[in-house]
């Protein structure tokens, strides 16, 4: 794993480097004292530790520019001043925190970054196995202390209570690990539909649906207000996408 600091500051870029270090002595630390690097196309990293108010080009803009070349990198911000961080999801922006803070803090913040870096990691992974061919749709989640491998196309729908996800398999076997169902979303890819905040189905089990409900296999699932006709075009266009196969 590699994390960036950039920061005008010497004291506050060595103490987070520091930090890092006693968090985590594996990962590559690198600094700057400006932003340049930072929106070069070609800068690589997955945690970037970002002052704010700098010289010539500041954080905010920064992270902008990071984003437009579609980086994905854990972005947080380092400011003197809270109110600066108001935009901070305009950009994605994972946590902030405000000079000046302990150790202690930071050190929480650190490792909050390097587990969001790390669930990025599993998702780009998924989506690229999954992007390999038929043969590779598949997931590997940890359910009940024991990593499973689910073979994507027999799953039914996936549900969520709290942060466990249920994984409703086609043998009528169900799968429950911990996971946020926005990333499972993302790896499943569009053969599934979102039809509700705590339902995501495969398009290809619908037996019959209407505005509020969709039959899954005798199960009635409920259909979330104004996703109505979202549901309609991502059905059409699975079918439509099957037949051209």
């Amino acid at each position: 794993m590699k994390i960036t600091i950039c920061d005008d500051e010497k004291r506050i870029r060595e103490m987070i480097a520091d930090c890092i270090k006693e968090v985590n002595a594996n990962v590559e630390v690198e600094s700057f004292s400006d932003a340049k690097s930072v929106v070069s196309p070609s800068f690589e990293s997955d945690i970037v530790f970002l002052d704010i108010q700098m010289p010539g080009i500041d954080g905010m803009n920064a992270a902008r520019l990071l984003r437009s070349n579609a980086k994905k990198t854990v972005i947080v911000f380092v400011t003197a001043l809270e109110d600066y961080v108001f935009n901070a999801f305009d950009v994605g922006a994972f946590q902030y925190i405000v000079k000046p803070f302990d150790k202690e803090k930071l050190k929480v913040v650190i490792n909050k970054a390097i587990e969001q870096a790390n669930e990025q990691k599993y998702i780009d992974k998924m989506l690229s196995d999954k992007s390999s061919g038929e043969e590779s749709r598949t997931i590997t989640v940890k359910s009940g202390g024991a990593n499973t491998r689910v073979i994507i196309s027999d799953i039914e729908y996936a549900e969520i209570f709290d942060r466990r996800i249920v994984l409703h398999m086609s043998s009528k076997d169900m799968i429950e690990y911990y996971g946020k169902m926005s990333d499972l979303e993302k790896i499943l890819g569009k053969d599934f539909f979102r039809v509700h905040r705590a339902y995501l189905i495969n398009l290809s089990f619908i037996k019959s649906y209407d505005s509020k409900t969709v039959n899954v296999d005798s199960e009635e699932i409920p259909v979330a207000r104004g996703k109505y006709q979202e549901l309609i075009k991502a059905y059409l266009s699975f079918h439509t996408r099957k037949e051209h196969l």
